[in-house]
């Protein structure tokens, strides 16, 4: 066949695959089922089973058995197969698991187990000719016996989202099992690969595989977490080209696959270890996860899982022997799941209907048995038979999972604990604050310098946000005075220390963050260098300078206008910061005034983050204006007034935060504001204001002229 031919052949072969797997997987989604099992039904009817029976010559057109064609779509599958688990890594909340663990270990445990022997069992008792090499017998059976224990991360996930109990702490419960289940499938799926390579098995070479299994997961987890966070975060930082971070995520994916394979074991582990880091990463922004995940999801999700149906011939069940072993593998892998996932939930300490809806959570297969299946196949220790079995397994027990959960879910109620930390969790998807991920420093060693790089200090403690500093040249004067970096460090250390919650009875103590790992600097010299800062991308930007506010109001200082004019995020800055601001670790007492406006809500948020990393208070002031509350609206502008002060204290009582609530009626607020500022005698006044925008970026003369009137400092959260 002509080289050209062939390319031809590989991308028609594409085409059909991605089609149908797209279409299909639609379909599939449209009647409540996962669309990898329409990628998978795309294959299957593609494969021998369908199109091979009915148009075989047609199908051997396009699908030619020749080692070339094979090679190539091989090879996108298994590039498939290492992004798949890159994704699943990315997906595994290590904390989550640790949070539950005594119920998440035995409940894995031992639902792995009981399943896992009984698979094994079952392939000594298949007939001879199910079995590639009659003489590795075993290395079948422990393939069998993972593929039949393992829960799938992703398919539960999905099925957990579709029946709404993703948030649920049972579904929570359920995913963290699964999480672990997955990391010890890879683990195991390492080992027994080793086992596979060799040919024998040998306790020499089982023991080589753990040892070095284990040293490949001490590093990953030590040196690995922070050299992957370092190599992300410089190449987002330093390269301009298109994309960095993806090719960065691409390259140590591959790197860490690649690894695991030289020391003897299967790239998946290597590919699910880098998901696992990759997503504790600390700049991996939803944007970047975003356009990592439709480029797999789009491409190599319907290849892979459309090449794996292409492998199943569902004429093998037409074998009355056959398909009775296919409802054996199904009823071991079911029953066995149940069972040792309901014992491993009482265990765990679970009531009755939590260990029943636990043990029915985690039979949901899917990806990761295909996943296993595929390397067994191209291992040569599973046959085309049993890989059809295999698969059929998967896809059976995951479409009767979702009724029955949803049943079992429907009668396991809420605790209290549950419902507030629901309650929390839908508060926070409306706020911006939390979602923040990196904050920008820019500050000299005036008062205003000193206050502004104590704030974010302390909002990078309780946020556990990443910090940069812009650092300027110091006069002489100020070599006496602590430099931006050492106060930001020294107010996340104040925070973090009185933040620390401390561990439940018996459990050992949560390791302390290091304040450092929260702060870098960089260097602010050339003219072009504070744009290429802002680029990198950052949440929030803290701005102490010297009069920030030109004397040429309402412009801006001419350093603090090139920020304003190339930040598109908010911007907290310090004005009338008149004394130095020394006390680290003090109580902050602030005043926001709020009128319901976008910007007064992001002021709320920052200064509720202020209060509460520095253990302070806030009061929070609204001005009726009496013009509004005519006759005419019955009192609704009031009654609105009101329930802003009402989501304040809960966004305050969810934040551990105490807060005043005070009203007064002016038709002048800003009369009123003052007054409250200089009454109450406050640290610290937080002012949400939006900015105008004309040839350049600039203040309201409004809002300039309450900042002047102001005596005490003032934190301009603007946006």
């Amino acid at each position: 066949m002509a080289v050209e031919h062939t390319t031809a052949i590989f991308v028609a072969e594409l085409i059909l695959l991605l089609f149908f797997g797209r279409m299909i997987g639609e379909g599939m989604t449209r009647i409540g089922q996962p669309a990898i099992f329409g990628q998978l039904l795309a294959g299957v009817l593609l494969g021998p089973s369908v199109f091979g029976a009915l148009l075989p010559e047609v199908r051997q057109v396009i699908f030619p058995n020749t080692p070339a064609l094979k090679s190539m779509i091989d090879a996108v599958s298994q590039i498939g197969i290492l992004l798949l688990l890159l994704l699943t890594g990315m997906e595994t909340n290590l904390a989550l698991v640790n949070r539950k663990r005594r119920a998440v270990i035995s409940t894995s445990l031992m639902g792995i187990a009981i399943p896992f022997a009984c698979g094994a069992a079952l392939a000594y008792a298949l007939p001879t000719e199910l079995i590639p090499n009659p003489a590795a017998r075993l290395v079948t059976a422990l393939f069998l016996g993972t593929a039949l224990s393992i829960s799938s991360v992703k398919i539960v996930a999905m099925v957990l989202m579709e029946v709404g109990a993703i948030r649920r702490d049972l579904g929570q419960l359920i995913l963290a099992t699964a999480i672990l289940d997955d990391t010890l499938a890879w683990v195991i799926i390492a080992v027994i690969s080793g086992i596979a390579a060799s040919g024998t098995v040998s306790l020499a070479d089982v023991g080589t595989s753990l040892a070095l299994t284990a040293l490949f997961l001490a590093a990953s987890l030590t040196i690995g977490r922070r050299a992957v966070a370092y190599i992300i975060l410089w190449c987002n930082d330093n390269l301009r080209i298109e994309m960095p971070v993806i090719s960065a995520i691409l390259v140590i994916t591959l790197s860490m696959a690649l690894t695991t394979e030289l020391i003897g074991v299967h790239t998946a582990l290597g590919a699910f270890m880098a998901g696992m880091l990759i997503g504790q990463s600390p700049i991996l922004t939803e944007h970047i996860e975003g356009e990592l995940r439709g480029f797999i999801i789009a491409f190599f999700s319907p290849v892979f899982f459309a090449v794996a149906g292409l492998g199943m011939d569902l004429r093998t069940l037409l074998d009355p022997t056959l398909l009775l072993f296919t409802l054996a593998i199904i009823a071991v892998a079911s029953v066995g799941k149940f069972l040792g996932a309901l014992a491993g939930g009482k265990l765990g300490g679970l009531t009755a209907f939590e260990s029943l809806a636990l043990a029915t959570g985690l039979n949901a297969r899917g990806s990761t048995e295909v996943i296993i299946a595929t390397i067994g196949l191209s291992m040569g220790v599973l046959s085309n038979q049993l890989y059809t079995m295999i698969v059929a397994m998967a896809v059976v027990t995951t479409m009767i999972m979702p009724p029955t959960l949803r049943w079992v879910m429907a009668r396991v109620p809420l605790r209290d604990e549950e419902a507030k930390r629901l309650d929390k969790e839908d508060a926070e998807a409306n706020q911006a604050v939390p979602k923040m991920e990196r904050a920008l420093v820019l500050a000299d060693d005036g008062a205003n310098g000193q206050w502004a790089t104590t704030l974010a200090g302390v909002f990078a403690g309780r946020q556990k946000v990443l910090t940069t500093v812009l650092e300027t040249s110091r006069e002489a004067a100020a070599t006496t005075i602590p430099s931006a970096k050492d106060r930001l460090v020294a107010a996340i250390k104040s925070t973090l220390d009185n933040g620390q919650p401390a561990a439940p009875p018996g459990a050992p103590a949560a390791p302390k963050p290091v304040p450092e790992q929260f702060v870098q600097t960089r260097p602010l010299t050339a003219e072009d260098s504070l744009e290429k800062e802002v680029a990198k991308g950052y949440s929030i930007a803290f701005v102490g300078i010297e009069e920030p506010i030109s004397s040429q109001a309402p412009k801006f200082q001419d350093q603090l206008q090139r920020l304003v004019s190339t930040f598109d995020g908010p911007m907290a800055i310090l004005v009338n910061g008149n004394r130095a601001f020394s006390n680290v670790g003090k109580p902050l007492d602030i005043l926001v005034p709020t009128g319901g406006s976008p910007e007064a809500r992001l002021a709320t948020e920052v200064a509720l983050a202020l209060a509460g990393g520095s253990g302070g208070t806030l009061t929070v002031l609204h001005v009726f204006d009496p013009n509004d509350d005519t006759m005419l609206l019955r009192g609704r502008a009031r009654r609105l007034g009101l329930s802003l002060l009402v989501d304040a204290r809960r966004l305050g009582k969810r934040s551990g935060v105490p807060v005043k609530g005070l009203t007064e009626t002016n038709s002048h607020p800003d009369a009123e504001i003052r007054r409250a500022a200089r009454r109450g005698r406050h640290d610290l006044v937080v002012l949400g204001t939006s900015l105008r925008t004309g040839n350049t970026r600039f203040l309201s003369a409004r809002s300039v002229a309450l900042i002047e009137a102001l005596r005490s400092p003032v934190l301009l959260v603007a946006r």
